[in-house]
């Protein structure tokens, strides 16, 4: 039953924005850290459902299933627009602070090198402008999707809401152009009758927007590192191909250069399907669970909640105690009161 306001295709599209990030962080959550070649060798081949961790893993004792910090920072962001309409850059602060503790992210090795610096500083008083001055991996690109989801309709608000999003922890304009390539692509594929060019054109459009804000630091073109990518992929007919050339001459590290232009790029190589994008990501090695959260989540957004295996989904909210349907119409209720106010 869909409530009053609402349509199936944007709950749909919606939905499949959350679901595309939660299932891409979890199946990428035993891969993350190893090579290609050693997640082949650990699993027996190729991983397309959700596995544990060996136990050598920095996550062994996870069961299949269970996210990461990435899935964690999105939803306290998404709970935090609902209850808030708006995001600051003190409200983004203390969602992540209380995330962090509740997750016990800190002992469990759960957070990135930015994150962790960023949140201990946070918790000895330094001001969020101040704490993410450092951060240039991709720990604000992706926990973005819920910006993305309430601010689709108002460029202006969508970079900046993206900008507070990340400012905390990276708030350089490295990190920043990032998350936005990432928050203009979702938005680009949530509209009706979107397509992969009119989400990478977005994608392109947000990187060099999101280089407005943030503490200003050398940065590639994000845009331009984006165009190669695709450049790259260009040269192969074959899909094994294009990732091997991903991996090798772009690459699967945490640098917002490498993972999250490598998560973008692999929208095109996949034709915006998001099972074979997050599978794609979850075997390249590397920053797997957030390259297969990012492009599941902007592949999710473009086809919907349809294009997803519903057993795996229902085992990764029941593994996490996640509702994302719920999820997903609060914020959109939360964006329609949004756009009411503008």
């Amino acid at each position: 039953m869909i409530e009053q306001g609402l349509t199936v295709g944007e709950l749909e599209k919606t939905l499949g924005c959350l679901w595309g990030l939660a299932l891409g962080d979890a199946m990428g959550m035993p891969t993350e850290f190893l090579t290609p070649e050693e997640i082949a060798s650990c699993f027996g081949g190729r991983v397309e459902g959700l596995r544990v961790p060996i136990t050598s893993h920095p996550r062994a004792g996870c069961p299949a299933g269970a996210v990461t910090d990435d899935t964690g920072q999105a939803v306290a962001l998404a709970k935090a627009l609902v209850a808030h309409q708006r995001l600051t850059p003190g409200l983004v602060a203390e969602a992540l602070v209380q995330w962090a503790a509740e997750a016990d992210a800190f002992a469990k090795g759960f957070l990135g090198p930015s994150t962790t610096h960023a949140l201990k500083a946070l918790q000895k008083g330094v001001m969020p402008a101040e704490a993410g001055c450092q951060g240039k991996t991709n720990g604000g690109a992706m926990r973005v999707a819920a910006v993305a989801l309430v601010f689709r309709n108002n460029w202006q608000l969508l970079m900046e809401q993206t900008a507070i999003a990340c400012l905390p922890t990276h708030g350089t304009s490295l990190a920043i152009s990032a998350a936005a390539a990432v928050s203009a692509a979702i938005s680009a594929a949530l509209a009706p009758g979107a397509n992969v060019d009119d989400v990478l054109q977005a994608a392109r459009q947000g990187a060099v927007a999101g280089r407005d804000y943030g503490c200003q630091c050398w940065t590639p073109l994000l845009e331009r590192r984006l165009d190669l990518a695709l450049d790259i992929i260009s040269r192969y007919t074959r899909t094994v191909d294009q990732v091997r050339a991903l991996y090798e001459l772009i690459g699967t590290d945490m640098a917002v250069s490498e993972s999250v232009i490598t998560a973008l790029a692999l929208v095109a190589v996949t034709c915006g399907e998001p099972m074979p994008a997050i599978i794609e990501a979850v075997n390249m090695g590397g920053d797997t669970d957030t390259m297969a959260a990012i492009s599941g989540a902007i592949c999710g957004a473009l086809r919907g909640s349809r294009a997803f295996d519903v057993n795996l989904i229902s085992q990764v909210e029941m593994v996490n105690s996640l509702n994302l349907k719920e999820l997903a119409i609060q914020l959109l209720r939360t964006r329609n009161t949004s756009e009411s106010r503008v």
